[in-house]
């Protein structure tokens, strides 16, 4: 059920619905627990997770992976 809660917040902040309204379709009295429940997801984490899957998902299907460079950068600079 906790998981189900979770998942109807998340994907109602991420339609842009306000703390306070989630917190009323929750039944919460304080927003601020609701906060616990309706936090996003760092899509930066999210795209880079997708990446990965996509990648292994390649090797187990034995599809050829092309090497990706990514320049590294030195110590110290931007």
């Amino acid at each position: 059920m906790h998981v189900l809660r979770h998942s109807f917040a998340a994907t109602a902040a991420e339609m842009g619905f306000s703390v306070l309204t989630i917190a009323g379709l929750l039944g919460h009295s304080v927003p601020g627990v609701t906060a616990l429940y309706a936090h996003m997801p760092d899509l930066a984490l999210v795209g880079a997770a997708d990446r990965v899957a996509a990648r292994i998902q390649s090797a187990l299907d034995g599809m050829a992976i092309e090497a990706e460079i990514i320049p590294l950068r030195a110590a110290g600079t931007a």
